[in-house]
């Protein structure tokens, strides 16, 4: 099983000063649909580039939906709850390892779990694994159909024609490879004053390790690290990794993430509040494997958080309802309920995490239709499906705490699902060193806290849900709050 970290359309303070009316555009949803891709044998690695992209056209008009996260190269991905792994855990636990360029970037299409954007990639080197044909697919999760349906993971990169990549990758059934660890597990390799070197689409205030791992955040000298990576794949590898790089040193400039707030520059909203209709959380029968605590008593705690706030209009529910396996999720623009999916049973996310070494914690988005609708003076889409995804293996963190842990870290995830952005610590609000006091205190502030707090709302994630759910009808918000 893997970690996973779907954070979803989001409107934090930063974010909110940003929307701009988009009128006109299709309606559209997110969903996982189930177009399998057949991989390429391996005699097509001795075929020519331009035979082996006409392979790759057949299964997968050749058409570049860009501006799902941006241009990511270099910037951080933003509501990824993760725990910074080694490099060699990474080795260790990734069946392949290679280095790739983008070749093309089709259009997203439906995969196994849910809706994949996919890559084709010209091998460069591979490092570790059995041999791979010269032309290969990878695929992440979420985009957007030519159909118009959506789905946006928060943290996952999008990836552009001529990119180099280092991968740690699994290999799906049909072929396709996946990123280990998801954005754990992609580098991006970059030039700087002659320099090359690699590093990753990931924000540091984004990782729950308090600390742990944090040397394995900086950017690593491409050589070097290559160089290391062939002796830890031949167990040859020391303590000793002289590959790093001190980024103020290398004096990169900050990339600005560009925040899909809907696809159409519209942040995500759920109408449905405004008529008393609940949001009512089920989640997968068996629960979370490994759990001391009560894990579905932290769904109730963020439920009841969203809903117990006066200064907005949510119902927010958790009955205690589940479900024996995850739900088709958005498939037809139709909500068939709001599932929070224990243990990844979709395995949409390559690796699991590791009490020892860390990994992804968890995930959390909604589906929505891109249609610009109105709402106390700003546009917004409309959402209408929720899911959080929790990594296998978390128990021993959310136990943390007497679960509080878990709780908050629910009670954050919920916060994107319902149209919430870190308040600070990442490119789009700023540092939290620069924010107002109760953007630091905030739950979803981009660095979990861990204090004891479980899933309690602080005074600006109230703002926030003040702005987009107002609780008196008609009132009116600026566009900005402090």
């Amino acid at each position: 099983m893997k970690p996973t970290s779907l954070a979803i359309v989001s409107m934090p303070s930063a974010a909110l000063r940003l929307v701009q009316p988009v009128m006109g555009l299709k309606r559209g949803w997110s969903f996982p649909g189930g177009v399998s891709l057949k991989a390429y044998p391996l005699a097509s690695s001795l075929g020519s580039a331009e035979s082996d992209m006409q392979k790759f056209r057949s299964w997968s008009a050749p058409v570049l939906l860009a501006g799902l996260l941006g241009a990511l190269l270099a910037g951080p991905a933003q509501a990824f709850s993760y725990v910074m792994v080694s490099d060699q855990h990474l080795v260790d636990s990734s069946p392949l390892l290679l280095r790739a360029q983008v070749i093309e970037a089709p259009a997203p299409v439906r995969g196994p779990a849910g809706i994949e954007s996919p890559y084709a990639l010209q091998l460069q080197q591979q490092f570790k694994g059995p041999p791979l044909p010269r032309i290969v697919r990878l695929a992440l999760p979420g985009g957007v159909l030519s159909s118009g349906f959506g789905e946006h993971h928060f943290g996952i990169p999008t990836l552009h024609k001529g990119q180099t990549l280092l991968l740690f990758a699994d290999l799906r059934r049909d072929g396709t490879l996946q990123a280990e660890q998801l954005t754990l597990g992609l580098f991006f390799e970059q030039q700087h004053q002659g320099l090359r070197y690699f590093t990753r689409a990931l924000d540091s205030d984004d990782d729950h390790g308090q600390g742990r791992n944090a040397r394995f955040h900086q950017p690593r000298d491409a050589e070097r690290f290559e160089t290391w990576l062939r002796s830890a794949v031949a167990g040859r590898a020391g303590d000793v990794a002289d590959y790093f790089l001190e980024a103020k040193a290398l004096q990169l400039p900050q990339a600005k993430f560009n925040l899909l707030l809907g696809g159409n520059g519209n942040a995500v909203r759920w109408f449905q509040f405004d008529s008393n209709t609940a949001l009512n959380w089920v989640s997968t029968a068996a629960g979370q494997v490994g759990m001391v605590q009560d894990e579905f008593a932290m769904i109730t705690a963020a439920a009841n958080a969203l809903t117990n706030d006066a200064g907005s209009k949510l119902t927010v529910t958790h009955g205690g309802g589940t479900i024996a396996v995850p739900d088709t999720h958005c498939n037809d623009g139709v909500s068939d309920g709001h599932g929070v999916l224990w243990n990844d049973p979709l395995n949409a996310i390559p690796g699991s995490y590791s009490c020892a070494s860390g990994g992804v914690l968890a995930n959390g988005g909604p589906c929505f239709f891109t249609t610009s609708t109105m709402s106390n003076g700003l546009p917004y889409n409309e959402a209408f499906e929720g899911r959080i995804q929790v990594q296998d293996g978390v128990a021993c963190y959310f136990d943390g705490d007497s679960g509080k842990n878990g709780a908050e870290v629910m009670a954050h995830e919920m916060g994107h699902v319902v149209g919430l952005a870190h308040s600070c610590g990442d490119a789009q609000s700023g540092t939290c060193a620069s924010a107002t006091a109760a953007e630091q205190i905030a739950t979803m502030r981009a660095t979990a806290f861990g204090d004891g707090r479980g899933a309690a709302l602080m005074p600006d994630d109230r703002a926030a849900l003040a702005l987009v759910y107002p609780a008196a009808a008609g009132m009116l918000f600026a566009n900005s709050f402090e």
